[in-house]
């Protein structure tokens, strides 16, 4: 790192367009790209000798062509960070909580309405899984200008986000999420420290109990 000022202007932009605003044909628009490896694709990026500490933490990930019924509204309070191999990524932070709602499951997608904060996307995500464990995933890419130093730079980041958890009847039960930084590319020709691609970031639900609530 070149030092904490370019990285805690650019962290902290980042830190909150964890999920980002998306809507179709624009630069923030999640991209779909097909089940076959798709997580695989995702957790490829993940240095081979870190991926046991993701694991450890973020736990297997539920697969399966035939995934519970998820539909329903859900809240994750608080926001826990867990774990990642970023070294200055404070896990003692609690970050706003997060409103789930799925709707329209068939055939291996769900439409996902996300609130976070200031943030809000609605869009299609892939759903998998066995019995009453599920996992969902989608691939962002966000694209934004950032001001820094009296100069504006455009940023560029992919990443793959996963979440996971267990159909109870009060909840998603076991609720967690990884973030997974797949690309990462800006024009300011050094200026800003970007998170390396393969950068992972785990949060859990604080009592790992995403629980049903309507909003």
């Amino acid at each position: 790192m070149k030092n904490f000022g370019k990285l805690g202007a650019l962290a902290l932009v980042l830190v909150g367009m964890m999920f980002a605003s998306c809507t179709k044909n624009d630069d923030n628009t999640i991209v779909l790209i097909g089940e076959e490896l798709y997580i695989d694709d995702i957790l490829t990026v993940i240095p081979d000798t870190l991926k046991p500490a993701f694991n450890s933490f973020f736990g297997a990930i539920p697969d399966g062509p035939v995934p519970p019924d998820i539909e329903g509204s859900y809240v994750v309070d608080p926001k826990q960070r867990i774990s990642t191999n970023v070294s200055d990524w404070p896990l003692t932070v609690v970050e706003p909580n997060v409103y789930l709602k799925f709707t329209d499951q068939n055939n291996g997608v769900v439409t996902m309405d996300l609130n976070e904060a200031t943030e809000q996307m609605t869009d299609t995500v892939f759903v998998r899984g066995a019995g009453k464990d599920f996992s969902v995933y989608f691939v962002e890419n966000k694209s934004y200008d950032l001001p820094f130093l009296g100069q504006t730079y455009r940023v560029r980041v992919k990443r793959g986000i996963i979440m996971k958890g267990t159909v109870v009847s009060n909840g998603l039960a076991n609720f967690a999420i990884a973030s997974i930084i797949m690309e990462a590319e800006d024009n300011s020709q050094g200026l800003l420290d970007q998170y390396a691609p393969g950068s992972f970031f785990v949060y859990r639900d604080g009592d790992s109990m995403a629980e049903n609530f309507e909003w």
